[in-house]
This record gives C-alpha cells, sequence and structure tokens, in this order.
C-alpha cells in the first residue's frame, strides 16, 4: 500500500503542476479576459436602467398614438354616420325630383297630344267643310244643268 499511496500522491503534485503551468502560461489572457467581461458586464447592467426608460418612453408613446388612433376611428365613424344620413336625404331628394319630373313630362305629353288633338279637329273641320261646300256646289251645278 505504501506503493499507492506514493503513486497517489506522485499523481496529485503532477496534476497539480499541470494545472499551475497552464494557468501561468494562460494566466494573463484569462485574467485580462476575466476583467473586461466583468466590466463589460457591470457596463451592461448599468446601463440596463436607462434603457427601461427608453423603453417605458416607447411604450407610452406608443400608447398615446393608439390613443390617437383610436380617437381618428371615433371621428372617422361619427362622419361616415353623418355622410350616410345625408346620402339618405339627397337620394330622397333625388327621387322627388324625379317623380317631380315625371309629373311634368306626363303633363307636356297629354298637353302635346291634346294640342295634336285640337289641330287635326280644327284643320278637319275647315277640311270638311271645304269637302262639304265642294260636294254642295257640285250636286247644285249637276242640278242646275
Amino acid at each position: 500500500m505504501h506503493n499507492q499511496t506514493k503513486r497517489y500522491i506522485l499523481r496529485k503534485i503532477g496534476m497539480l503542476l499541470l494545472v499551475l503551468y497552464g494557468l501561468l502560461s494562460a494566466g494573463s489572457f484569462a485574467s485580462a479576459n476575466y476583467f473586461q467581461d466583468f466590466y463589460n458586464g457591470v457596463e451592461k447592467f448599468s446601463g440596463l436602467p436607462g434603457e427601461v426608460n427608453d423603453l417605458k418612453n416607447s411604450y407610452q408613446q406608443t400608447l398615446d398614438e393608439l390613443d390617437r388612433a383610436k380617437e381618428n376611428a371615433k371621428a372617422f365613424e361619427k362622419q361616415n354616420a353623418n355622410l350616410i344620413q345625408q346620402n339618405k336625404q339627397l337620394a330622397e331628394t333625388v327621387d322627388q325630383l324625379k317623380e317631380v319630373n315625371e309629373l311634368k313630362d306626363a303633363k307636356a305629353r297629354k298637353f302635346k297630344a291634346m294640342l295634336i288633338t285640337v289641330i287635326v279637329l280644327v284643320a278637319g273641320y275647315f277640311i270638311g267643310i271645304r269637302l262639304l261646300r265642294f260636294a254642295m256646289q257640285r250636286s247644285n251645278r249637276r242640278l242646275r244643268k
């Protein structure tokens, strides 16, 4: 067992020497990187409150923009409702004007038909009288002869 303890101790010493050699040869890099990483971490950590404040401000601006957008949407809805109401009123007015125009056209057609009928009757009367006179004169001539 004595041999095993010596081997064990020698292995431990060898491992210790190997670790020390590794630390000494890479010590400058490890310490520089460690402190640099620590410093960067502290710097980032110290910058977090500012970033949080920026995020809060950005969030608040977004909420404000959302409120403005909602207000604009409500205003547009009101304006749309008003325009729909005006459109209905205009449609009713147009329908009434069309009815009035159709009534005027119907009256004009009736008047035109009546005027043509009167002219035809008057012309027919005069032509009829002329024809009657002509026929009477002709029959009177035959009778005289």
